[in-house]
Formats: structure tokens, C-alpha cells, sequence
């Protein structure tokens, strides 16, 4: 946790568009260990996606799949940084495993706005719960909902038992008014709440201002704010330490040349549109 803030680290998911989920060993490492150095709480692998709809991927496409290949990477490094990934529930999923056999710590559900079902999200959640894993629900695509859907959305939530609901800015239309009521709706309901920005029109970093100063619970980053499916990018971790009164050093940017070597080895992989 840096000062009230709990930070997820999501560039082996995020850049995963740009690599095909196609990371070598040692840059896993160099993620895990710069994220323990910094106090950040969560990295994000990946996703829990079907191998047979969605071929030749890396090992964080198929975390439960590839469990075992995902131990021995992180078994002699993982300590207090907890290791999540995303249960995309609108499109073709992998068996979970629970949470004792498991690398990952905490799961993610991302549902999209305009496609959840109550009923098949409440399905979910209760599965993954009963598996043992900490539990967040990913509203995306939510910019352009009301706040009334957003609350209906969060109390649901609520009722489900889960701690954490984040609100996903895909389409990077947020705006600082509505940063500031979703916050505080979720505050007057009594669940704590994330915030997840895109960047293409540039504003993460303004709305990412905001959210601090109305006390958000999490947030998310990548280094170099790279990622996403049509390279959108997002917030970066420099900006994010810095409003957090702390510097990446020499491992970030070590951590940075890494990265795009990643990138180029492994772009025939990728799958940004």
C-alpha cells in the first residue's frame, strides 16, 4: 500500500495485447520484484481465458491452465505483493482452480455495462468466492452510464458480499464530475472503490488527481502507461509514485528497457488492434 492507496500493477496483462501474453521468466521477475520493492500490492497477470478459443498464447492468457509453469516462476520470489488476474465472464473461460492450488491470490471479474447479467455475475462471484480468492468486480465500459446504473451496480455488489467494486474507463470518456459522484456513491453505500483510466484523449493522469483527492481505495498502472487492446494506453506508474511522493529509481527504468525488448521479441504475437 503507498500512504491509504492500494495499487494494482497491471502491465503483464495490459501489455500482454501487445506480446501475446508472451513474457520471458526473467521479466516476470523483474515485474514481481520492482512491485515488492515499491510497496505496491497487486501485479495482474493475466486472464483465466479458454485455450481452445483463443490459441497460441502466453502463460498469463491461461493462468489456471498454467498454473504450475506460473509457481515455479514466482514460487521463490512471491512474498507480501499479492498476484491477480481477470475473470472475463462474457467470453469463453478456463476452469478455476481454488485458491490453495493456485499462484493467484485475487481475481478480478471484469463485466462489461452494457452486457452484465445480474444473474450470471451473482453466479460468478459466488463461485469464485467459495474457491477461497480475495474477490473485485470490474464494471468496464462504465464512462457512459448514469450514476443511477452505477449505484444499482454497486449495491448489487454489495449484496453479493463482495469488498471492492472497480469502475473501468474503456472508453476514456470519464470525466472529473463523474470521478468525483461515483466515488462518493460508492462511499455513501460503504464499499470501498477502484478506479481504472484509459488515456487516449490524456486525461488519467487530471482524473487520477481527482480520485486521490476523493479518496479512492485502488488504482491501477502500467509502466510506461503502455497497453491495452487498441493501445489506449494508461496511467503511468511514474505519475502515480510521484503523486505518492516517491520515485521509481533505477530499477524502473531498467524495468522500462526490459519491457520494450518484450515487446519487440515477441510483437509477432500480438493481438492490439
Amino acid at each position: 500500500m503507498i500512504r491509504n492507496i492500494k495499487v494494482f500493477d497491471c502491465t503483464l496483462r495490459e501489455v500482454g495485447y501487445q506480446t501475446g501474453w508472451h513474457f520471458d521468466e526473467e521479466f516476470y521477475h523483474t515485474v514481481y520484484k520492482y512491485a515488492l520493492g515499491k510497496y505496491i500490492d497487486y501485479i495482474e497477470l493475466g486472464f483465466f481465458h479458454n485455450e481452445q478459443a483463443d490459441t497460441n498464447r502466453g502463460l498469463g492468457r491461461y493462468c489456471s491452465l498454467r498454473n504450475n509453469e506460473l509457481r515455479e516462476i514466482f514460487s521463490n520470489i512471491k512474498n507480501v505483493t499479492k498476484i491477480s488476474a481477470m475473470r472475463d465472464i462474457q467470453r469463453p473461460l478456463a476452469p478455476l482452480l481454488s485458491r490453495t492450488e493456485s499462484i493467484v491470490d485475487a481475481v478480478r471479474i471484469l463485466t462489461r455495462s452494457h452486457e452484465t447479467d445480474f444473474n450470471v455475475l451473482g453466479r460468478h462471484i459466488e463461485e469464485i468466492m467459495s474457491l477461497g480468492y480475495e474477490t473485485f468486480v470490474n464494471f468496464t465500459s462504465s464512462g457512459y452510464n448514469t450514476i443511477d446504473k452505477n449505484q444499482a451496480f454497486v449495491k448489487f455488489i454489495k449484496e453479493q458480499g463482495v469488498d471492492v467494486v472497480y469502475f473501468a474507463d474503456t472508453e476514456s470518456v470519464m470525466t472529473i464530475d463523474y470521478v468525483v459522484d461515483t466515488i462518493n456513491m460508492c462511499k455513501a453505500e460503504g464499499i470501498k472503490v477502484g478506479m481504472h483510466f484509459h488515456n487516449k484523449t490524456g486525461m488519467a493522469e487530471i482524473l487520477t488527481d481527482t480520485a486521490i483527492r476523493e479518496n479512492v481505495d485502488f488504482i491501477d498502472a502500467t509502466h510506461l502507461g503502455l497497453g491495452g487492446k487498441w493501445r489506449d494506453g494508461n496511467l503511468t506508474f511514474d505519475y502515480l509514485l510521484s503523486k505518492m511522493g516517491t520515485v521509481g529509481g533505477f530499477e524502473a527504468t531498467h524495468l522500462k528497457n526490459e519491457m520494450i525488448e518484450q515487446i519487440i521479441k515477441y510483437n509477432t504475437y500480438s493481438c492490439a488492434e
